[in-house]
């Protein structure tokens, strides 16, 4: 069963995704928790310039893992990834972003106490600068800062 999350907690992710996604530059950010027993990644909080399919704070945006690729390397195997829409890494990952809207995407795992957590996902807007591999270290620092706040919540908690 999925960890109840407080009101708090939540608006302290979107302070956190809205935090990340002007000190990248994005268009986008997102933190998801990985709900492992369901085989689902569970947005809690989208910033910045969305689609009109997506919310800020989405009740039911879930994907689940294995049908993208992508999320198998970022969840499972700890690996950050970055492409644009023409690179042939991830069909279904690059089919969601096209549908929002998205030129370039890159996520890192967040990891608490050793375990992943799930993810911060960020993304450009087609004309916006792309994203590239160089960027990856500065998302990842990202991760492990929300990782921080998140060890931070569940101390005093």
């Amino acid at each position: 069963m999925a960890e109840q999350r407080s009101d708090a907690t939540i608006e302290t992710l979107a302070a956190e995704a809205e935090r990340v996604r002007a000190a990248l530059g994005v268009a986008s950010a997102s933190i998801s928790v990985w709900e492992r027993d369901q085989g689902m990644l569970r947005t809690l909080v989208n910033t910045g310039a969305l689609s009109p399919a997506e919310r800020e704070r989405p009740a039911d945006e879930v994907y689940p893992v294995h049908t993208f690729p992508a999320l198998v390397t970022l969840l499972e195997r700890r690996t950050p990834y970055c492409f644009g829409l023409g690179d042939p890494v991830d069909v279904s990952s690059a089919s969601l972003a096209a549908s929002l809207g998205r030129e370039t995407q890159a996520a890192a795992p967040i990891s608490v106490r050793g375990e992943v957590w799930g993810s911060l996902w960020v993304a450009t807007l087609p004309g916006d600068p792309p994203l590239s591999q160089a960027d990856l270290p500065r998302i990842v620092r990202a991760a492990h800062e929300i990782a921080r706040v998140l060890a931070g919540l569940r101390t005093t908690g």
